[in-house]
């Protein structure tokens, strides 16, 4: 099963009891990044961090002008700009912990047919690339002809996760997307982009049931 872009994404708050719940710089984690974190990984998360709250440097769900706005807003700019880095979420196990989740976004130069077979998913716009390592990369084959320079080649939007708290490489996934809705539906893509359902990209981990 596929499904297409939209602006949806869920989140749930735990119910912890840990110190760092009575924290004021501690946010609930179906609360950061924009409400990225659906009940699934929600669940991972607060077994992998042993709290359901974390030190966030990134929006929180509701926010007036969130991160993924301000994304979509510097990758329309151009193509071209596909060195820098431009994050959609940030946050810490605690305040002092050297450790993060970070998820950025930026144009890389390639086309969608030049992804490995392996990666690329028929029928969907996104291919990924998974490994044993921290980091998890979606592309997107979102089309903005008018980004592109004269002469120029068009570009995939890249998403990439740095994961050191250890989650599956499903709740990855899941990450990824629910990030990847959100500047999508910034960026107005001229084609209908569509990502596959977590379960169709990698099976089901038994930690998230």
């Amino acid at each position: 099963m596929v499904a297409a872009v939209t602006l949806s994404a869920c989140g749930s708050q735990g119910a912890g009891k840990s110190e760092a719940h009575e924290s004021p710089s501690m946010t609930p984690l179906g609360d950061v990044c924009e409400g990225i974190f659906d009940p699934e990984t929600t669940a991972e998360a607060e077994k992998l961090l042993g709290s359901d709250r974390v030190s966030s440097d990134s929006p929180s769900r509701g926010a007036s002008q969130d991160a993924s706005s301000k994304v979509a807003k510097i990758l329309s700019r151009g193509m071209d700009r596909r060195y820098a880095v431009n994050s959609t979420c940030i946050f810490k196990k605690k305040p002092d912990s050297g450790r993060y989740l970070h998820i950025w976004f930026e144009w890389m130069l390639i086309e969608f047919d030049q992804v490995s077979a392996e990666g690329r998913l028929k029928g969907t716009s996104a291919a990924y690339q998974l490994d044993d390592g921290a980091l998890t990369r979606l592309f997107v084959d979102c089309e903005r002809p008018d980004l592109v320079k004269p002469g120029g080649k068009k570009n995939l939007l890249k998403v990439v996760i740095s994961d050191p708290i250890g989650f599956s490489q499903q709740s990855r996934v899941r990450l990824l997307n629910a990030s990847a809705k959100k500047v999508v539906a910034g960026l107005k893509c001229k084609n209908k982009v569509i990502l596959p359902e977590a379960d169709v990209v990698i099976p089901e981990n038994p930690r998230l049931k």
